[in-house]
């Protein structure tokens, strides 16, 4: 007995596992049109590259059948076409059979079973689309976990050495302080002639203790970074190295606080590894482009292995970012030091710049 398609949706489809293939869906419907046809075949029709697992169906006694395009072969009683919104997903074809000619099946039968069957395709693009969204996520969770585990490591690194410097710096020169303080404490008490000269020394020693913190303040949030830029803030502080440093190029316009700051520190311990004295130059370019600041930073006298080495923890760093840093070597034997980040942190890898040396500027 035919039944309105809604029906056969309700009573037959939805008694299907949850695991029902396509094929196993649809064919309730598919049935229920040879019915109203009373002989014949009832297919679906899915353009080229449907959906996965999609295949047509002629659901009398089960066996599937080729495709079968509107038009396309003699004995094609109706079609109507399967939209989702205003797109066209696919058609229904009703065919005669062996035993005669269908009978005309109503336009409203029709009209609901592709309203049914588009229903269901959609539910399987949503299961597919789901899926897939599963994966996705899947995969940032593990990207996150390692993105974690990077930034903790790093932040143990930093704190390590952020403590190496109080003990070891300020606590140098703190001593230093206290020893010119006494030499000036007994030079006023034992020797008056012999005061100006301490009192010379002892404020060297705080003036030197007072440059050394500065120095450490500055290179955590230099204020020329904010006001005029990274280039300028590298050059800042090229500028102050024992050794001579050539740098060209330029970032063009200014991007996040957040990446600036990620340059501008990865670059600072790249000035603070290499060799800080030797006779020839570093040479320090810095470029924009694909979505990426770059700095490159070379070395004549350097080696690309000791500076990998030295710059692991950094590397991880920047790679957690979304950035990265590499050293290798030139054609010329000098070591090269990459050091980059995507203009907008996204967190998605970079394989960063080619490694071929920049032409000369």
């Amino acid at each position: 007995m035919t039944r309105p398609a809604w029906v056969v949706l309700a009573e037959d489809v939805a008694a299907l596992p949850a695991g029902a293939s396509l094929g196993q869906r649809v064919a309730p419907l598919l049935r229920n049109l040879v019915l109203a046809a009373g002989t014949g075949q009832a297919n679906l029709w899915l353009p080229e590259d449907p959906l996965p697992a999609a295949p047509v169906f002629a659901p009398e006694g089960g066996a599937d059948a080729g495709p079968v395009r509107p038009g396309a072969r003699a004995g094609v009683r109706a079609v109507a076409a399967v939209r989702d919104g205003g797109q066209q997903v696919g058609a229904l074809v009703l065919t005669d059979g062996e035993d005669g000619p269908a009978e005309e099946v109503s336009a409203e039968l029709l009209a609901q079973t592709a309203d049914c069957v588009a229903l269901l395709l959609r539910e399987v693009r949503a299961d597919a689309s789901q899926r897939e969204q599963a994966v996705h996520a899947a995969g940032l969770a593990r990207r996150a976990a390692k993105v974690e585990a990077d930034l903790a490591a790093v932040l143990d690194v930093e704190r390590h050495r952020l403590a190496g410097w109080v003990l070891t710096g300020t606590t140098r020169r703190l001593v230093e302080v206290t020893r010119r303080w006494r030499d000036f404490a007994a030079a006023a008490h034992d020797d008056p002639s012999r005061t100006l000269v301490t009192l010379r020394e002892l404020r060297v020693a705080v003036d030197e203790l007072i440059d050394d913190f500065r120095t450490v303040v500055r290179a955590v949030h230099p204020s020329t970074l904010r006001s005029r830029g990274t280039a300028a803030a590298l050059r800042e502080l090229a500028a102050g190295l024992p050794r001579q440093v050539s740098c060209t190029g330029d970032f063009g316009r200014r991007v996040g606080w957040e990446v600036e700051s990620g340059i501008y520190h990865a670059t600072a311990v790249v000035f603070a590894a290499v060799a800080a004295t030797a006779d020839t130059p570093l040479s320090v370019r810095f470029s924009r482009a694909a979505d990426r600041l770059t700095v490159r930073v070379g070395d004549p006298a350097g080696s690309a292995q000791r500076l990998r080495a030295a710059l692991a923890d950094d590397a991880r760093l920047l790679a957690a970012l979304g950035g990265g840093l590499r050293c290798h070597a030139s054609p010329t034997g000098a070591a090269l030091v990459d050091v980059w980040l995507p203009q907008r942190l996204g967190g998605d890898d970079d394989p960063g710049p080619p490694c071929t040396t920049p032409p000369s500027p």
